[in-house]
């Protein structure tokens, strides 16, 4: 219940902290994630997911740099089918059907350079803040559990590329995320290709 008010909490904060910046006008994106495991995460599951979505505003400071924030969510999934391991011990091995899961959620507040905002609209930018990341790794019905909160980190460039005479677009990016390895926990990185809807007003 506490870790579930905190996510609440900090999505709050941080779509709240958003709205200062709309007198200057800004974007919104709200994308679908197709997320492709690197290094450990591989390792650990290397299925691509296409489970992932994200709600993304940012706020103009100056002409071409704009401050907000993002919240997410990605889902790894990976069956190993059936498999016998040792218990540790050696006195023995168990078998069963080998499932991995990962659950990741960013919450991240970020800055882009907008390249160019006539029709179509270049940028680069990156996300500093947390992601909770939870892994578990079930033999049959037992599992194996980790959780925690991570330092993250997401630099990305991308693209927003208008649709029609209005303030509509398509919103196309490249993000690479690292959540850092924590004292129990071991770091998560994965490359994200997102695409959706952006509003720019």
């Amino acid at each position: 219940m506490k870790k579930n008010k905190f996510i609440l909490t900090s999505v709050f904060v941080v779509l709240i902290s958003l709205s200062s910046f709309s007198q200057m006008g800004g974007v919104w994106n709200f994308d679908w994630n197709i997320a492709v495991p690197m290094g450990d995460t591989k390792d650990f599951i290397s299925a691509t997911s296409f489970r992932g979505f994200s709600i993304d505003g940012r706020g103009f400071v100056s002409d071409a740099v704009t401050v907000g924030g993002i919240v997410g969510w990605n889902t790894f999934y990976e069956s190993k089918g059936n498999v016998t391991k040792d218990v540790g011990d050696g006195t023995g091995v168990i078998n069963g059907l080998q499932r991995r899961y990962i659950n990741a959620l960013p919450i991240m507040i970020n800055a882009h350079y907008y390249f160019a905002q006539t029709t179509v609209m270049p940028y680069a930018g990156i996300g500093l803040g947390t992601m909770y990341v939870e892994d578990r790794d079930f033999m049959g019905i037992y599992y194996v559990q980790n959780e925690a909160w991570h330092f993250a980190i997401a630099p990305e460039v991308g693209i927003v590329v208008p649709i029609g005479a209005g303030n509509t677009g398509i919103n196309a990016n490249v993000k690479y995320n690292m959540a850092a390895k924590t004292k129990d926990t071991p770091s998560y990185t994965f490359l994200t290709f997102n695409i959706g809807i952006s509003y720019v007003f």
